[in-house]
């Protein structure tokens, strides 16, 4: 009489452990890269949108009577889309030029 055995034995097991912890060690760096990639890509666009705002602000001030240099900090009530940075100095100089500092 010869019993049906079925399931997998120990040795199978840990081949598919092993296979999976080598591909989880050449996964885990490549995923972390995009991540930061995304994290920079982020800061980079709301650099660049604090930018964008306070440059409009400024015109809009220096429409109505305002003088250059303009400095605009987080307490500012700049009008921008997107994710607002929690800490930000920018300054436009008299020739609109503009210095971001973090």
């Amino acid at each position: 009489m010869q019993k049906d055995k079925k399931g997998f034995t120990l040795i199978e097991l840990l081949a598919v452990i092993v296979i999976l912890a080598v591909i989880a060690l050449i996964a885990t760096p490549l995923i972390m890269n995009v991540i930061n990639d995304a994290k920079k890509g982020a800061a980079r666009d709301a650099g660049y949108n604090v930018i964008k705002a306070g440059e409009l602000k400024a015109a809009t001030e220096g429409i109505a009577g305002g003088n250059p240099p303009f400095h605009y900090d987080e307490s500012s009530n700049l009008d921008m889309k997107g994710t607002k940075p929690t800490k930000f100095i920018l300054d436009i100089d008299k020739n609109m030029k503009t210095q971001l500092r973090a």
